[in-house]
């Protein structure tokens, strides 16, 4: 290795001035071709000159394998691709795409392909987003074009749609936002509201134009009587998406551009209600007759085919309000009885969405040889092709073992006996991956009783939101000596697998590697003239390669690339112990090597696969998947053994520390910032509405409403078995910003009517102001809702 590194170097000689010249100095310090460095001599000085090709043979060869990647069954050359943080995902991998060409041409006889991208998952949630946004979108105008039975407002409504998811694209492109599944969702969100503001416009103007008024003053009075209301819903709508603010990590990235897109397109909804609007109104409608007595008739409502179901509420209106208390006191029984089924509904981070793929990682026992991992692989490929059928199945790409290098930081493997498959499933799959990873649940442990198993069915989002950890839940137990950690790890998934929806309890770090003790007696060592790191070399290069730690390079001059010289043992020499024992030390200068027998003793023992920190405190990792049960309720049955264990010093002895991280963690945090957000969203709109009603008591109406919505939400989060998330959190958002705009209406409209009675000298009771207001906003708040 030392003659290989003296007599092939890569120094620059550098210039000479000779005369009127400044000549470049090139000399032969490395040889021209590979057959060469056989010829490089190992002794100096007088004597018989040994060369390198004497001793060992100087090949194309590699370095002993660790790590294996199969693509459907087969060996391949597997090149994962990372783009830089900030990068745009479809722009790289369009990149990649291009770039192919050019590299297959000039490498004929190479299948050069991309198996996997995760550019179609980001393009199929673009697509899904962009369908739901054209269907809800198609919805709502035949919802407007059934109620108001009029083209006119209609394509006023779908003019103006447009235009607002315009304004928030112009918001996004200034705060340097992009095009993808949050500000697509944030849209898709809010789409209904973008409508509702145009719709309460055009309404209240046709109410306008049946009392007579000519198209141009039935539009100036309709959008100036809902003003205020419409200044209320913009500020309620962006003040209760305040409380993104407060999350924290990648809930806050994720939602963050969510938020700003509804608060942009709501905002340009509101101008465009107060400008474009009305202006088309008063260009395109047409002035109606008035009512025979010449005042604003209110009845127009009751014409046509909504003449009977406003009566019929006008009459259940009216016998609710005589009984007001008792409704009162029915509607808060009501809400506290939804609020007994909350703690039934369950806690998870974010819903579970079929990815169209999903990993199987399995682990054989400690310390197997890849060439052995391999084998099993193969068995467990073959488990897959059998479950999963060839029309449901895509790809299958399997990555056995870890090469110690940089790539080690990119894959989930410990070592040799570790691997995992992804399976891709086809488009238009019929069986879900959950489906598919739960029958291979049952049946790999029974034909592949070897390896233990775990399966990751979640996608980007959720590898996203578990900040790369491999399950949702993570129990970690803190402490520096691995064995007393280990013992408590194990009592921890001992409980955890008897936990009704817990799958795939398993312990990351394993203690229990096959090692061989070298203990090298330094003394005689050192009167051999060895010195411990000459033995530890020679081991390295070996058993291994002298690339580890003295890598020397040798340039092609046909092509100009380099190569690593490495002196290594062939991998078929490497036998057994005898191999190691009969191992010769030498170092620089020693004439006489040293059997490495004569100088260490060799013991077997057993070490750590891997250590893993957190804060610099050693941790061991207890890793929990959830199948049939929402993550919150399987966290909170282990929590409850961890607190009945963590004080008892016979099972967790001082020192040692056992927490709950992973997305149970980011979960709590994000509900506390997200309840703390919406309490403090709550006060912040009731403090917006007493500004424009100059009242302190219209405000508290109205926010009376916002807690029955929830009997709503929880509801149907019940009867659907749908778990709380950041997702059902957002929901609710949204629904106080739709019941405030709702009372909002009636409530300001109750207040005009009255308004106008005083005006006029009119007598005008509370109770009729608020059957006669509910008759006239009856028909925009069906069709907003």
């Amino acid at each position: 290795m030392e003659a290989i590194r003296d007599y092939n170097v890569f120094i620059p000689t550098g210039n000479a001035k000779f005369g009127d010249l400044d000549w470049q100095l090139n000399a032969n310090g490395m040889v021209v071709n590979v057959p060469d460095l056989n010829k490089i001599p190992l002794t100096k000085g007088s004597g018989p000159v040994v060369f390198v090709g004497d001793v060992a043979s100087v090949e194309d060869s590699a370095q002993i394998q660790q790590n294996i990647v199969r693509i459907n069954g087969k060996r391949q050359v597997y090149l994962p691709i990372y783009r830089q943080p900030g990068a745009n995902t479809i722009k790289v991998v369009e990149g990649i795409r291009d770039s192919l060409g050019p590299i297959v041409e000039r490498t004929p006889g190479v299948n050069l392909e991309i198996v996997a991208d995760q550019t179609s998952f980001v393009r199929e949630a673009i697509r899904n987003l962009r369908n739901e946004a054209v269907l809800g979108f198609s919805l709502a105008a035949a919802m407007v074009l059934f109620f108001l039975r009029s083209w006119r407002p209609t394509a006023i409504v779908l003019l103006a749609l447009p235009l607002a998811c315009l304004g928030a694209f112009i918001g996004l492109y200034f705060t340097g936002q992009t095009m993808n599944a949050m500000t697509l969702g944030g849209l898709a969100l809010v789409i209904g509201l973008l409508m509702d503001e145009s719709i309460v416009v055009l309404e209240n103007t046709e109410r306008h134009l049946a009392m007579g008024k000519t198209p141009w003053r039935a539009a100036l009075d309709g959008a100036g009587e809902v003003m205020r209301p419409l200044t209320i819903v913009t500020l309620t709508i962006s003040v209760v998406f305040f409380p993104v603010v407060f999350l924290t990590g990648l809930g806050k990235f994720l939602f963050t551009p969510l938020a700003m897109t509804v608060i942009f397109a709501i905002c340009t909804s509101r101008l465009l209600a107060t400008t474009l609007v009305p202006v088309c109104a008063a260009k395109f409608f047409r002035q109606k007759k008035s009512s025979a007595s010449g005042e604003a008739s209110h009845e127009h409502e009751d014409e046509g085919w909504f003449a009977y179901p406003c009566r019929l509420y006008i009459a259940l209106l009216g016998g609710i309000l005589k009984i007001r208390w008792l409704v009162l006191l029915g509607s808060l029984a009501l809400l506290g009885a939804a609020l007994l089924f909350v703690p039934k509904l369950g806690t998870e981070l974010f819903p579970q969405c079929d990815a169209h793929q999903f990993t199987v990682r399995y682990r054989a026992k400690s310390g197997l040889r890849i060439e052995e991992t391999e084998k099993l692989t193969q068995r467990i490929e073959a488990t897959v092709q059998r479950i999963v059928p060839d029309k449901e199945r895509k790809m299958v790409i399997a990555n056995i073992g870890v090469l110690f290098d940089w790539p080690a930081a990119y894959t989930p493997n410990s070592g040799s006996q570790d691997g995992f498959l992804l399976v891709q499933l086809a488009d238009g799959h019929r069986t879900s991956s959950f489906d598919y990873a739960q029958q291979l649940r049952e049946a790999l442990p029974r034909e592949v009783p070897e390896c233990e198993f775990d399966f990751d069915t979640g996608g980007l989002l959720t590898a996203a939101l578990n900040f790369g950890l491999p399950s949702p839940i993570n129990i970690q137990v803190e402490g520096n000596k691995l064995e007393a950690a280990r013992a408590i790890a194990e009592k921890v998934r001992a409980f955890a697998q008897t936990v009704p929806g817990a799958v795939d309890v398993r312990i990351a770090q394993r203690i229990d590697a096959p090692q061989l003790s070298i203990d090298v007696d330094r003394v005689k060592a050192a009167q051999l003239g060895l010195t411990q790191e000459a033995v530890v070399k020679n081991i390295v290069t070996a058993f291994n390669s002298s690339v580890n730690f003295s890598p020397s390079f040798w340039i092609d001059e046909k092509n100009g690339n380099h190569y690593f010289i490495g002196a290594q043992y062939r991998e078929k020499d490497i036998k057994d112990l005898d191999t190691l024992l009969d191992l010769p030390i030498t170092d620089r200068g020693q004439k006489t090597a040293i059997p490495l027998r004569a100088i260490a003793k060799i013991t077997p023992a057993t070490a750590p696969l891997e250590i893993n920190h957190v804060n610099i405190t050693r941790v061991t990792d207890v890793f929990v998947n959830v199948h049939g049960r929402d993550v919150g309720s399987v966290a909170t049955d282990i929590e409850r053994y961890i607190d009945s264990i963590k004080n008892d010093r016979a099972i967790v002895p001082e020192g040692y520390r056992i927490e709950m991280r992973g997305e149970v963690k980011s979960m709590r945090e994000s509900f506390s910032a997200l309840g703390f957000g919406l309490v403090l969203a709550v006060v912040l709109v009731y403090l917006v509405m007493v500004f424009q009603f100059r009242s302190f008591v219209d405000p508290f109406i109205v926010m009376f409403a916002v807690p029955m919505g929830f009997i709503g939400v929880i509801a149907l989060l019940f009867v659907t078995g749908t778990a709380l998330s950041i997702q059902s959190a957002m929901g609710s958002i949204m629904m106080v910003g739709i019941v405030v705009s709702f009372s909002v209406l009636l409530v300001d409209f109750i207040n005009r009517l009255r308004l106008e009675a005083a005006q006029d000298s009119r007598e005008l009771s509370l109770r009729d102001a608020v059957l006669q207001a509910a008759s006239l906003r009856l028909r925009p708040i069906l069709m907003t809702s």
